[in-house]
């Protein structure tokens, strides 16, 4: 397995950024909530991109090409379902697809009118007949409830929404280290940069190592998706729980470094840590996400990229 991603992706990757840079970068999710109905644009400007002709399912290039898409979009907290909807592709009559648990599913950006299905963790699909109002709490700004047709027996899309919500979550962390960093080297306290602390090195240091190895994770995972794909839920479960333990150090220490200004609209660390509640509490959140894993362990065993099979 070769963890670099394609030269094509990557400078894919570079051009949605600048065009998301250009226009507005964070802005978009602060004209989002004042304007939900913005959030169609948001859909305009990613297909002039090319971004509906991407079949993360036809080869390597393109799944690496929605992966980076979808970094880039949890960087600036892209209020849109970019993986919902590059997941898609696989499930006949979808244009989103979302993982959803419980008897009463919610998902962030229901409403936008798009053809959703939801998807169980046993393969079955059910269409969304009704999408309810967004229920507009703080940290779900875009979660609406929805009610579902009858379920059936469909492609396994699980593992590949879910793996591609944590490249977005990866996005979203890999923003939040940047702009911590940023904070402490413009911060001065007691005559000297924050950065020039100890204690701060420290805690920045773990937040990089949690970041970077998040990262090649995401790069194992996504391969093994693809080329593994009879564990490829497991592997996705396993992944959801490393970026979920990651996201905590990563935001904890984010908003310890920026002090009460990281709790204010006026920071963008503000928005990104707002906005990851969503992937990380829906379709399930930490602890359930651990049982799952357990429970898919212990039936199946768990291949890891240093040993063979183990847990059986």
């Amino acid at each position: 397995m070769n963890t670099e991603l394609a030269t094509e992706a990557v400078d894919f990757e570079r051009s949605v950024r600048s065009a998301l840079e250009a226009s507005g970068g964070f802005e978009l999710v602060q004209r989002a909530e004042t304007e939900p109905a913005y959030r169609q644009s948001i859909g305009d400007q990613l297909a002039a991109l090319g971004m509906w002709d991407i079949d993360a399912r036809a080869d390597d290039l393109q799944l690496a090409a929605a992966a980076l898409s979808c970094r880039t979009a949890g960087w600036f907290a892209l209020p849109y379902p970019l993986a919902e909807r590059l997941a898609a592709r696989q499930l006949q009559g979808a244009e989103a697809v979302a993982v959803a648990s419980g008897a009463s599913p919610r998902f962030a950006h229901a409403d936008l009118g798009l053809d959703w299905f939801v998807i169980g963790l046993d393969g079955r699909s059910a269409p969304v007949v009704t999408a309810h109002p967004a229920v507009g709490g703080k940290l779900g700004r875009f979660v609406a409830p929805v009610e579902l047709g009858a379920w059936s027996r469909s492609a396994d899309v699980a593992p590949m929404v879910l793996v591609l919500q944590c490249w977005t979550l990866l996005g979203m962390l890999q923003s939040a280290q940047e702009l911590t960093c940023n904070h402490v080297r413009d911060r001065h306290q007691f005559g000297q940069a924050l950065a020039a602390f100890q204690s701060v090195q420290f805690a920045l240091t773990e937040v990089s190592v949690a970041t970077q190895g998040l990262e090649e994770l995401c790069k194992y995972t996504l391969w093994a998706v693809r080329h593994r794909p009879e564990d490829a839920l497991t592997d996705a479960l396993a992944l959801r729980t490393a970026a979920l333990e990651a996201a905590e150090t990563a935001f904890r220490t984010g908003h310890q470094l920026h002090g009460a200004i990281g709790f204010c609209d006026e920071t963008p660390i503000s928005w990104l840590s707002r906005y990851s509640q969503t992937l990380r509490r829906l379709p399930f959140g930490r602890s359930d996400t651990e049982s799952l894993l357990a429970g898919r362990i212990s039936r199946f065993g768990f291949y890891t990229p240093v040993v063979e099979k183990v847990g059986e």
